[in-house]
């Protein structure tokens, strides 16, 4: 018989990248956090002079709601005894893989959230925040970060595809200094960084720029730290053994919802 290694080989994909970013929460569906736009303001006045009372009041509230996520995988039995014992073991990585990269591509897509959590990019940008390029420049980078406020800087990324990223290595600013950089932490891992901000690369979730079509986003600036994501029934692993055909299954469930909290650190850049 042939000799079958106890591997399965399969093409690589990157998962994990944004969900370790944004905020998690476990709250019950129906949960409501309230948004304000009005802050109070300090005035000086004279010894012995009071100042104005101001009223602070809430506006609208952003509510969670629930959606469910599955994912299914099956083999034979016969597979699974006379081929690799490693069969499960894989198919119930495959499955919380899955599920993950479902959860993510959701997270920074346009998508409206009609029946899964919105996406980062289907909310509008504050005013001067969505721009576009017409092609890929410093210039075009200084727009970019000057658009950020300045209150929202900490805690901001740039989020764009790797091969975006690759695009900007070369560029120098008037000094001749890159303006891209890539530094290797102790762990060896690479750190990229534009203008001195670091850059999250976006797996498959971005078209990169050189494939982007016209009003296509490639990139943006935005603090996961104001993505929510509330789960309201955590991942759940269940395998079983069909009784009619025989069949392993593997299933994976998941009910969660997301939005973005506070969209201020949004900054677009869209293919002009």
């Amino acid at each position: 018989p042939t000799p079958i290694a106890n591997r399965i080989v399969e093409k690589m994909e990157t998962i994990g990248v944004i969900l370790p970013l944004v905020t998690r929460t476990n709250y019950a569906t129906g949960i409501a956090i309230p948004t304000s736009s009005v802050k109070p303001t300090a005035t000086w006045v004279s010894e012995g002079a009071g100042s104005d009372r101001q009223k602070k009041t809430t506006g609208t509230s952003i509510t969670f709601g629930r959606f469910k996520l599955r994912c299914e995988i099956g083999w034979s039995a016969e597979t699974n005894a006379a081929a690799l014992p490693i069969f499960e073991t894989t198919f119930t990585r495959q499955v919380s893989e899955a599920m993950v990269k479902a959860i993510e591509s959701k997270i920074i897509s346009t998508d409206a959230g009609a029946a899964n959590p919105k996406g980062i990019l289907a909310e509008t940008p504050a005013t001067g925040q969505a721009l576009t390029a017409s092609e890929l420049t410093y210039a075009k980078l200084v727009e970019a970060e000057a658009a950020l406020p300045e209150a929202y800087e900490p805690g901001a990324v740039w989020c764009m595809s790797k091969k975006t990223f690759m695009s900007f290595i070369g560029m120098e600013d008037a000094n001749g200094q890159p303006i891209a950089r890539t530094n290797y932490g102790v762990n060896g891992r690479p750190e990229r960084i534009l203008l001195g901000r670091p850059v999250v690369t976006s797996g498959d979730y971005l078209t990169s720029f050189s494939a982007a079509t016209a009003g296509v986003i490639f990139a943006f600036i935005f603090n996961f730290a104001d993505y929510t994501l509330n789960t309201v029934y955590d991942l759940g692993i269940q395998r079983r053994q069909d009784w009619d055909t025989e069949e392993m299954q593997v299933k994976a469930v998941m009910s969660c919802d997301g939005k973005v909290i506070d969209k201020n650190s949004l900054v677009t850049l869209a293919k002009a």
